[in-house]
């Protein structure tokens, strides 16, 4: 048994022998018999035929065997279309293509490797919008091109590769892409790439290195890695661990330079469907990274998902935003004039975003913007038709919470917005420290505000500006001023006494409030409302958003004392109000004090002061005068009652008298008509007798 497997694998030895030396005898006598450099003519006519451009071949076509079996063609170019110069549209130093030896075994030769060194191509656009290889994809009308589309012969079938390709393989590259039209030129250098061997229906991988520049706009180098798959049954690309970096430089964005590293476990493009799905994303910029999952339907009208996730995105580390109440850098720019501002275009892109679907949740632990720390941020945005909704908007911030609410509604010509918000027991003092450098005003805020507003720039925005907002704060402290101090000093001035000594530049509070109104960019409130220590404070006024300007009256006033306070006790000024007119720009206001106002107001105090003296005293005399009338009256009373009770005496005992004189008359009338009666009953007995 054994010698039989020897003798079967000596005979397969003999037979490996002789198909080797059979291909080296072939090759061999193919090197010695073929001369390529017989087809360049040739081949130039087929393309000049064709396109009517030159292929230009510099130097001999040359055959190799070793390391490879193979070609190399040299030098050579590829002319311009009319019109856009003499330079050659594609020009190459070197090409090479070498065939699988493997293969030729097999009786079925690959390519193992194309090699193109020195790669130059050189894209244009002129100003009309044509470009330098329009004549190459629009075929003549009657082509077997254009009658094969006509017929669908091949449009509805995927493309079909068999066998294999070993690869390919790009050094030095340049593009230069030059766009009259735009006004934009770009250039691509030092591009190499390099690929794997690719088979159908399984990765290879993929490695690129490319320098841009745009102009004097931006420089980058950019580096690339994937495993590629480009499935040919259902004509869908696949990318598997993705890594890109890019380094770039320039003013393209807002912080220079710039670092981008995308990374994904799994990239699926699907042309037909025009649709992409990342998995697994993770995006760096800089010290930023945000990752999660997005999916893309439809390029034309964009249906957009996605779930994306951050731990810590610090928004000023990447704009290289100041710490807050840091002197701003100097410019040669012409200061802007006081509570003037320019005027800033928000332009969105309406036809994107009306065709637009989108249904998205972003989250993110940590956020700092504007040297604002906000954490616990929830971001859920849906656009349809039209209208883009950022609901839910949560986040915490400052021992506080946010809840709010953005519709943009792209529909019209120019964007409409409605904003909502809820901001809860924020502790605006720390707030405005770590925004402004300085807390004007500290304290727990609540604050609702209402609003709609349309258009493309700020003034627009500001000009049509409508809704409401309320403001309330307790237990804070209005920093830079003590209201006490200024109204003591307000007291001398007018009496003309001692003023105070300084004062601590802060005025306490139990609670502040304010509601108004905002109709076309002005806000307008009537309702101020601070309670202090012995101080109360109204006020009303508005604030135009239009021109940044402010005009509002605060009316302060003592209602009391407080021990331990500099006035010690209730004085003249206690219950007279002290106007302040603050107005001019945000940035700058004024605050002036109403001396006039304050001495018409003292004035009236005192004339109503007097007034109700003079009215008290007219009231005590008219209480005396009342006094005496009512003890004359009550005198009178009393005569009138004892002559009254006087004569209802008498009045009683003659009423007595003549009933005992009309008594004794009835009774000796009585006596009469008995004596009579008797006397008659006398002579009627005598008369009967």
């Amino acid at each position: 048994m054994s010698g039989i497997i020897k003798k079967i694998f000596k005979l397969f030895a003999y037979l490996v022998l002789v198909l080797v030396v059979f291909i080296a005898a072939v090759t061999g006598i193919f090197v010695a018999t073929f001369d390529a450099n017989e087809y360049k003519q040739d081949l130039s006519d087929l393309v000049r035929t064709e396109t009517g451009r030159d292929l230009q071949f510099y130097g001999d076509v040359s055959l190799t065997i070793y390391p490879a079996l193979g070609m190399e063609l040299g030098a050579l170019s590829f002319s311009n279309a009319k019109g856009f110069g003499d330079a050659p549209m594609i020009k190459v130093n070197k090409v090479s293509i070498s065939v699988d030896v493997a293969s030729l075994i097999a009786f079925s030769p690959e390519v193992e490797q194309l090699v193109l060194s020195d790669l130059d191509i050189n894209l244009q656009k002129n100003k009309a919008g044509v470009s330098n290889w329009d004549d190459l994809v629009k075929p003549a009308s009657g082509s077997a091109g254009s009658e094969a589309a006509s017929t669908g012969t091949s449009s509805g079938e995927p493309m079909k590769i068999s066998g294999a390709f070993g690869g390919l393989n790009i050094q030095n590259a340049r593009l230069l892409w030059k766009d009259a039209q735009a006004g934009v030129e770009y250039r691509v250098s030092d591009l190499t790439l390099t690929t794997g061997r690719i088979t159908p229906d399984k990765p290879f991988p993929l490695k690129m290195h490319v320098a841009v520049q745009s102009g004097s706009e931006m420089d980058a180098v950019v580096d690339f890695t994937s495993q590629m798959q480009y499935l040919f049954d259902s004509q869908r690309l696949k990318l598997d661990d993705l890594d890109l970096k890019l380094d770039a430089k320039g003013s393209l964005l807002p912080f220079d330079p710039f670092k981008v590293n995308v990374s994904a476990a799994s990239i699926l493009l699907d042309p037909n469907a025009r649709s992409i799905d990342l998995k697994k994303l993770i995006l760096a910029l800089n010290e930023l990274q945000l990752g999660g999952d997005i999916t893309v339907h439809d390029y034309a009208q964009p249906s957009v998902s996605f779930k994306l996730a951050a731990e810590t995105l610090d928004v000023d580390a990447l704009l290289g935003t100041p710490p807050a109440g840091s002197t701003p850098p100097k410019t040669d720019e012409l200061p802007v004039e006081t509570g003037s501002a320019e005027d800033v275009e928000i332009k969105l892109p309406m036809e994107l975003l009306r065709t637009l679907k989108i249904d998205g949740d972003l989250s993110i632990a940590k956020l700092k913007i504007q040297n604002l720390w906000m954490q616990n941020i929830q971001l859920g945005i849906n656009a349809k038709d039209g209208v883009i909704d950022l609901k839910p908007m949560k986040l915490s911030l400052y021992d506080g919470g946010l809840d709010a609410a953005v519709q943009i509604d792209a529909k019209a010509a120019a964007p409409k917005y409605k904003i909502s918000e809820e901001l809860k027991n924020v502790q605006v003092g720390k707030l405005l420290t770590d925004f402004m450098g300085d807390d004007k005003i500290s304290g727990a805020m609540n604050t609702t505000l209402n609003i709609s507003t349309s258009g493309e720039w700020l003034s627009e925005l500001k000009k049509n500006s409508n809704g409401n907002m309320s403001l309330a704060f307790r237990d804070g402290a209005l920093n830079g001023f003590n209201l006490r101090h200024m109204i003591d000093s307000v007291k001398a001035k007018l009496s003309g006494g001692k003023a105070p000594d300084d004062a601590l530049k802060k005025t306490d509070f139990s609670s502040l409030s304010l509601t108004g109104k905002i109709k076309n960019g002005v806000f307008s409130s009537d309702d101020l409302d601070l309670q202090a220590p012995v101080i109360r404070v109204g006020g009303e006024g508005e604030a135009d958003l239009n021109n940044d300007t402010v005009d509002y009256l605060v009316n302060a006033k003592i209602v009391g004392t407080l021990k331990g306070q500099d006035s010690g006790s209730v004085d003249e000024a206690s219950g007279l109000w002290i106007p302040v007119r603050i107005e001019g720009p945000f940035t700058a206001p004024t605050f002036d004090i109403q001396y006039d106002n304050i001495l018409k107001a003292k004035l009236s105090a005192e004339t109503e002061k007097l007034k109700a003296s003079i009215e008290a005293q007219k009231a005590a005399l008219q209480k005396e005068i009342d006094k005496e009338k009512a003890a004359l009256a009550e005198q009178k009373a009393k005569q009138e009652a004892a002559l009254q009770n006087k004569l209802d005496a008498e009045k009683a005992l003659a009423q007595k008298k003549l009933d005992e004189e009309k008594a004794a008359l009835e009774a000796k009338k009585k006596a009469a008509k008995e004596k009579a009666r008797k006397k008659a009953e006398d002579k009627l007995k005598k008369l009967l007798e």
